[in-house]
């Protein structure tokens, strides 16, 4: 037990002083069979951490979206739809070595086309009623539709200076934003509104090997990001190219393997790793990955 605790603080020592080489490595110490015969150390592994960065669009209808093409002369959606995709993927390397963690999770942010009321909620406008007698849903459109127009006559009065000499300066600008946010909460009676949600999921993915191709997950445009052996949705994959080029130790000099007294290294090939959904590339990186990179022995000091 003491030679395995002076090997793996030796071990731990040179993580350090190589923290800051180009060509990372981890110590191979072993296999190390404890008291019950089970493996503790073997060789490295490799784990690739996939942040996917998914947006997903709402549309929520406006209550008078059938009438927008007829008294505004624009087009509201008529059907209400969720949609995702996946914006971009970072990659980064989880092992024991923190130099290789993987970042925290940054929070999903909410976009909406409507600052003035909840995202869900439409405003309450209630037209001019001039009778006790019931007022159709177009009728009510129409009187809303009426409304946008008197507000931007209004807008366009404040700004020639035709609705008075009295509103100017701050006064001004707060008349007009005043009339926007108003002329907004009718539109989106016809239009309404689309809600855009950005967030990111975490796939931990442990490499198998030297395995050069996995489907990670599967994307459906209507129900967001689903696991790999989903039926239905894009593929969602990571494509490892390893560099081809032998890793070597920046400073450490390599000893002869045959020494009983070396130490045992694992030196990581510098990997392009690539995510796709179906043919199109998200996001790529280059990363030290273990299981197509060399072993190594270097010289063990505690034993001189």
């Amino acid at each position: 037990m003491k030679r395995f605790l002076s090997l793996l603080t030796l071990a731990l020592m040179i993580c350090t002083a190589v923290s800051a080489q180009n060509t990372p490595y981890r110590t191979v110490i072993g296999p190390y069979y404890d008291s019950t015969g089970a493996i503790a150390l073997a060789d490295p592994s490799t784990t690739i951490v996939v942040d996917l960065t998914i947006e997903k669009e709402q549309t929520i209808v406006g209550p008078y979206a059938r009438y927008a093409q007829k008294y505004l002369d624009v087009r509201g959606s008529l059907v209400e739809k969720t949609s995702y995709t996946i914006k971009s993927a970072q990659l980064s390397v989880a092992t024991d070595n923190a130099i290789f963690a993987a970042k925290e999770i940054a929070p999903a942010s909410v976009t909406t086309t409507s600052l003035i009321n909840p995202a869900d909620e439409f405003a309450k406008v209630l037209p001019d009623r001039t009778s006790l007698s019931p007022m159709t849903a177009e009728d009510a459109a129409a009187q809303a539709a009426q409304a946008i127009f008197t507000l931007r006559k209004k807008r366009i009065e404040l700004i020639t200076g035709d609705a008075g000499e009295n509103v100017f300066g701050g006064g001004l600008k707060d008349a007009l934003e005043a009339l926007d946010a108003r002329e907004q909460a009718y539109l989106e009676l016809f239009l309404g509104k689309k809600i855009t949600t950005t967030y990111t999921e975490r796939i931990v993915l442990p490499l198998n090997g030297t395995t050069t191709a996995y489907t990670i997950a599967k994307l459906s445009p209507s129900a967001g990001l689903q696991v790999a052996t989903a039926a239905d949705g894009s593929t969602v994959k990571i494509n490892l190219t390893p560099s081809g080029i032998t890793p070597k130790l920046a400073t450490m000099p390599e000893v002869d393997s045959r020494d009983k007294t070396a130490l045992q290294v694992r030196l990581a090939d510098s990997t392009t790793c690539v995510v796709t959904v179906d043919d199109k590339v998200v996001g790529s990186a280059v990363l030290p990955v273990f299981e197509f990179g060399r072993t190594a022995y270097i010289a063990n000091t505690a034993k001189r």
